[in-house]
C-alpha cells in the first residue's frame, strides 16, 4: 500500500513543474486595459470614487489564449506624478470562465486611496498577477 502512494506522490510532483510554466504563460496571454467609454465628472477615464471614498478603477480584461480560462487576478497600483505608490488593490474576475477572446469586466478597488490622496493619483498601472486553465 505504501509503494502505490509513494508512486503516486511522484507521478504528481512530476506533473507539478510542468502546470506552473502553463499558467505563466496564460498569464501573458491575457490583456488588460482601463475602460475608457465612462467619464466621471473630474475623473480620468475609468476611474470614480465609491459611496465609501475609495479611488476605483473600471477595466477589462481579455483572454487571448486558445483555451478557456477560470476568474483572472489584476494587481494594481495607483501612482502619483514622481512616480511614487499611493495605493495598491487586487481584484478579481467575477465570471467563472472566459472564453478564448471574450472579455470580461473587472472594478478594481483602492480601499486605501482616499480624499486628498485621490488627487494625488497621476496613473494607474493594471498587471495580471493569476489565471488558472479551465
Amino acid at each position: 500500500m505504501k509503494t502505490a502512494s509513494a508512486c503516486v506522490l511522484a507521478a504528481i510532483a512530476l506533473l507539478v513543474p510542468i502546470a506552473a510554466p502553463f499558467a505563466a504563460e496564460l498569464k501573458d496571454q491575457m490583456k488588460v486595459q482601463i475602460d475608457s467609454s465612462e467619464t466621471h465628472s473630474g475623473m480620468e477615464p475609468g476611474t470614480y470614487v465609491c459611496s465609501g471614498g475609495h479611488l476605483h478603477v473600471k477595466a477589462s480584461v481579455q483572454n487571448l489564449a486558445d483555451v478557456t480560462v477560470g476568474p483572472v487576478k489584476v494587481a494594481g497600483k495607483a501612482v502619483d506624478a514622481d512616480g511614487n505608490v499611493v495605493g495598491t488593490a487586487t481584484a478579481s474576475t467575477r465570471q467563472p470562465a472566459l472564453l478564448p477572446n471574450e472579455s470580461a469586466p473587472i472594478d478594481i478597488e483602492f480601499a486605501t486611496v482616499t480624499g486628498p490622496l485621490i488627487k494625488k493619483v497621476k496613473n494607474e498601472e493594471l498587471t495580471v498577477i493569476s489565471v488558472a486553465p479551465r
